[in-house]
């Protein structure tokens, strides 16, 4: 079935922002629009409903309920494979966008594929909650989401460091150091890299797990801070921006 191209004003109305809205995001390109013959916008009503969907606020409901909400399939991976799959396509789609140069494409391609393997790695077998993990995308809002109701960092840190106090801290660990003699543990070693990737390239990054929170803006390459939040992630909630 050919996808429905709707004109702004009926754009502005499912998205519920003004007509100059939409304009400003074509012109900041976080949204397209396509142009009839006699040069008038179009936008594709398939596109409009998927940027509508607040992945963000989604994977953040379905990471911290005492009941998650059942997820739509699109979102929901319940095998490393299925991921696997998902990520490759996000980066063929990120290959074919000509906003993004080769390099970002590769990179973001590289932190979301570590994030994702991290939790599935160290959660096979150990899942306290609900198999799988929640993964979206949106390139037009240049957003990445990843989450899951693992153990998190603390729990499966406390494995090999049963010193550690509190989700701060093993943040701090999971994200800067090298633990020897981690076998079978080997959570972090992903987070590691993807430290390293976020320090030279502007691509951000807000990682959850328990009550501890890592950010990294987007804007400032490298400036990785960690704190206390105010709300329990289960196991692992995660932003990427670019």
């Amino acid at each position: 079935m050919a996808d429905t191209k709707v004109r702004v004003s009926e754009a502005a109305k499912i998205l519920g922002v003004s007509a100059q809205t939409l304009r400003n995001w074509e012109k900041s390109g976080k949204l397209h629009s396509e142009r009839s013959v006699g040069k008038q916008r179009y936008y594709s009503l398939d596109e409009l409903q998927r940027f509508a969907v607040d992945i963000e606020g989604l994977g953040l409901v379905w990471a911290t309920s005492a009941i998650p909400p059942e997820l739509p399939r699109e979102y929901y991976c319940e095998l490393p494979d299925r991921f696997t799959t998902r990520v490759i396509r996000m980066g063929l789609e990120l290959q074919g966008d000509s906003r993004f140069s080769e390099e970002l494409d590769s990179l973001i391609t590289l932190v979301a594929s570590e994030i994702g393997d991290n939790s599935f790695a160290h959660n096979i077998g150990n899942w306290p909650d609900v198999i799988g993990m929640f993964f979206a995308y949106d390139l037009q809002k240049r957003t990445i989401v990843i989450a899951d109701r693992g153990r998190g960092v603390k729990a499966t840190l406390r494995q090999v460091r049963p010193s550690i106090a509190d989700d701060k801290e093993a943040l701090l660990v999971a994200f800067t150091e090298i633990i020897s003699g981690r076998n079978p543990e080997k959570r972090g070693n992903g987070l590691k890299v993807v430290r390293r990737v976020l320090e030279s390239r502007k691509i951000g990054l807000f990682y959850r797990s328990g009550i501890g929170v890592v950010s990294v803006p987007v804007e400032k390459p490298g400036s990785l801070s960690i704190d206390m939040g105010d709300q329990n992630v289960r196991g692992m909630y995660c932003v990427i921006k670019f």
